[in-house]
């Protein structure tokens, strides 16, 4: 059932419907036009093909063989190819929701009135980041710098060869506490998540990001920086090691120049 809620902004006073939280599974991220699901068996395929940076492929992949056979430049080549479209098209989903609410935030502070419709995509978005503040809504409705989110994902994954990557399209290293789900880990009785495919793995890792409590310090900062070294220090609750990680980090991004896939984008002929 739906409840009303009433959030306050500047210097409005908003009145929001709440949906549950069964309707939010159904409807959000729903399959773009022009995404193109594939399963890839043989990584070598995958670097013959031509790679441009501003025109990446739509391409979502529900399942990669591990890319452990192939020597460690070309796995880290193959690796970026298979993560980058489904960091690009998760970007762009939360970038256009983004933009929606600033659109209807300056509609409210010109006093004028929200439809039904714009009402309830806004209480969607205020139960599934867990707040009633517009602002705050907008802090966790964010991004950051593609390298940062590679360099978390090779970290995490060994560079596509970890167990976890190859039978559940866990890349960031990403628990489950529901039972039986998930895959258990080999020396504990923790379990990691499993995903239908990578783009789904990389939504649950921003959802993460944008909500988590351990996060609040990297969201704000990267409200005013988008410097991938800098961000990465507010990064160390990630991981149990710490400063450690953020260090490692750091070297990953360093050393494989991952910056220069900050400024990649998806194919113009991409309609989602």
């Amino acid at each position: 059932m739906k409840r009303l809620l009433y959030i306050l902004t500047v210097p409005i006073t908003l009145a929001i419907f709440f949906v549950s939280a069964r309707e939010l599974v159904i409807t959000k991220n729903q399959p773009a036009l022009g995404i193109q699901y594939r399963r890839l068996t043989n990584p070598e395929e995958l670097l013959k093909e031509p790679f441009n940076c501003s025109a990446i492929k739509p391409v979502v992949y529900e399942k990669v063989s591990s890319l452990s056979s192939l020597p460690l430049k070309r796995r880290k080549e193959a690796f970026v190819r298979i993560m980058l479209p489904s960091v690009l098209i998760a970007q762009r989903e939360i970038t256009k929701e983004r933009q929606k609410v600033l659109t209807l935030k300056d509609k409210l502070k010109k006093g004028f009135e929200l439809s039904n419709e714009e009402y309830t995509f806004l209480g969607r978005l205020f139960n599934r980041y867990r707040t009633s503040s517009m602002d705050v809504l907008l802090r966790r409705l964010n991004t950051h710098p593609v390298s940062i989110i590679l360099a978390q994902a090779a970290l995490e994954s060994g560079w596509g060869t970890s167990r976890f990557f190859v039978e559940g399209n866990n890349v960031f290293g990403i628990w489950t506490f529901r039972k039986g789900s998930g895959i258990k880990a080999v020396s504990s009785e923790a379990r990691v998540a499993t995903y239908p495919t990578l783009l789904d793995a990389v939504q649950d890792y921003l959802f993460n990001i944008n909500v988590g409590w351990a996060y609040k310090g990297f969201r704000i900062k990267r409200a005013n920086s988008e410097e991938p070294l800098v961000l990465i220090n507010y990064l160390e609750n990630y991981s149990e090691l710490r400063s450690e990680y953020v260090n490692r980090l750091n070297q990953i991004i360093r050393r494989n120049h991952l910056e220069r896939f900050d400024s990649c984008s998806l194919d113009p002929r991409y309609t989602g």
